[in-house]
């Protein structure tokens, strides 16, 4: 047994560690944002191969964060940690010296396999030990916060590099910090894991990655070039036979990577689809205002301080998401979060492409930045504590490949919707194409809310399951039939 499981409450250093391997994951998940246009000029793409720069990350993110969940819990979570930590820096290596957008994709690619062991293990090792809801819930909201940190971080780190060097610098410059987080996780962090009832699937691992891997591909190929195409027809049909393929060996698995059970809590399922529906809605509207910038000509550093309104001030909250979650219940910080999700993406749809200043867009930039730090929060923790009798590794994983599934998709959802509405290739007229994307990004978000509002329920507002007491022992004076 190790040190953890004997302890409760999760360490300072673990949780040390755990934030720092968070902000890593989200520092090389945006890093591509304010240089979308620099790397769209430099290597004159279309915007299918431009798409797949942050989709070559997003998939493996998507895909793999079950396998890690479970890796974690079997073999520990301090390793798999370590592990994501120094495959984000090779990959950051790779994309960094990339001549061609095919060694880019490739270093994109790679990277997100490291960022898929980073997420779900971050907040598993953040929360394993965690004694009661509230703990639990804060831990979540530490995480949550270092989340938006690393956003800002990355945005405003790799703009440096490219604004003094060019834009391999902000790849490259991402691989030293991965390796400070690997060192914090080696120093700091305590090793936690749950093997009991946790076993190498293998037929439910390759499944599962097949079913994901054809199901996004397809999606993502399907809205950015032609459904017709044969790669499309060829994906999305294996992906449904893999799919189902997963879902029977999973049924019949005494140790399954992911309990079917578990959908039967309507706090966790309600959750589960609101991180599904509330990332693609956020991550849609990040692309969008990405691209507005760059049809604004906006320099990566000027550009990246839109990112900062968007997720540096609301961290100001953080410290407040526990005793908000205590007080109001997860059920209306998800609902509200939502609903500011949508007026913020409404209100950015309707600002003309004339509006360069910070100050005409800090006001939806702030409502869907406070929007989404409840969002995540409330949904992960609510997740979290509804099925804390599972392994948090499992729980932590399903909840992470959500919002995963959800993030990949955004992009390509808004960029398809964008160039079918978009007839001539002026700004002007593309951004009105955009902007519909973000009208269909507000209304994924209000249909989210009012789904939470009716059917989620607070893990702690169901009964407890009756205690086992057992048969008092016969009496010797009682009267016998």
């Amino acid at each position: 047994m190790n040190r953890s499981s004997r302890r409760a409450g999760v360490s300072p250093g673990t949780l040390f560690a755990a934030c720092a391997a968070i902000v890593i994951a989200q520092v090389a998940t945006v890093v591509p944002a304010p240089i979308v246009g620099i790397i769209r000029q430099a290597h004159g793409l279309d915007n299918m191969a431009l798409a797949w720069v942050t989709s070559a990350f997003l998939l493996p993110t998507a895909v793999l964060a079950l396998t890690f969940g479970l890796l974690g819990d079997r073999f520990g979570r301090k390793y798999v940690l370590m592990a994501g930590a120094a495959v984000v820096a090779v990959g950051e290596i790779i994309a960094g010296a990339a001549d061609g957008v095919h060694q880019l994709w490739i270093g994109q690619a790679v990277t997100g396999v490291g960022a898929g062991a980073l997420i779900p293990t971050s907040l598993a090792i953040a929360v394993a030990g965690a004694p009661t809801a509230l703990s639990r819930s804060r831990g979540v909201a530490t995480w949550t916060m270092a989340m938006s940190l690393g956003t800002m971080i990355g945005v405003l780190y790799g703009s440096a590099l490219n604004e003094y060097f060019s834009w391999h610098a902000s790849f490259y410059g991402v691989a030293p910090l991965a390796l400070v987080s690997l060192v914090i996780t080696t120093v700091c962090a305590e090793d936690s894991r749950e093997a009991r009832g946790r076993a190498l699937d293998w037929p439910g691992q390759i499944s599962l990655v097949v079913g994901l891997t054809c199901l996004l591909y397809g999606l993502v190929q399907g809205m950015g070039s032609s459904w017709k195409s044969p790669s499309v027809l060829v994906a999305l049909p294996v992906a449904a036979v893999a799919l189902l393929v997963f879902a029977a060996v999973e049924s019949r698995s005494g140790a399954p990577m992911l309990r079917f059970d578990l959908f039967r809590d309507p706090a966790f399922a309600t959750a589960t689809v609101a991180a599904v529906i509330g990332m693609f809605s956020f991550l849609g509207s990040v692309y969008a205002l990405s691209i507005r910038l760059g049809f604004q000509q906006q320099s990566a550093t000027d550009s990246a301080v839109f990112f900062v309104v968007l997720q540096g001030l609301p961290c100001l909250l953080g410290p407040a998401l526990p005793r908000l979650m205590d007080q109001l219940g997860a059920r209306l910080l998800i609902t509200g979060g939502l609903a500011l999700l949508a007026a913020g993406e409404i209100w950015l749809a309707f600002v003309p492409l004339s509006r360069t200043s910070l100050v005409s867009l800090t006001g939806p930039l702030l409502l869907e930045g406070v929007g989404f730090l409840f969002v995540v929060s409330a949904l992960t923790a609510a997740a979290l504590n509804s099925a804390a009798g599972h392994s948090t590794g499992m729980t932590s994983a399903a909840v992470s490949a959500a919002r995963n599934i959800g993030t990949c998709l955004g992009p390509a959802v808004v960029g398809a919707v964008a160039l079918h509405n978009a007839s001539v290739a002026r700004p002007d007229h593309l951004w009105d194409g955009y902007a519909t994307g973000l009208l269909v990004c507000a209304a994924a978000s209000v249909m989210a809310a009012f789904a939470t509002l009716v059917w989620f329920r607070e893990p702690g507002a169901r009964p407890e399951p009756p205690r086992y007491r057992p048969p008092s022992p016969p009496q010797p004076w009682a009267r016998r039939p």
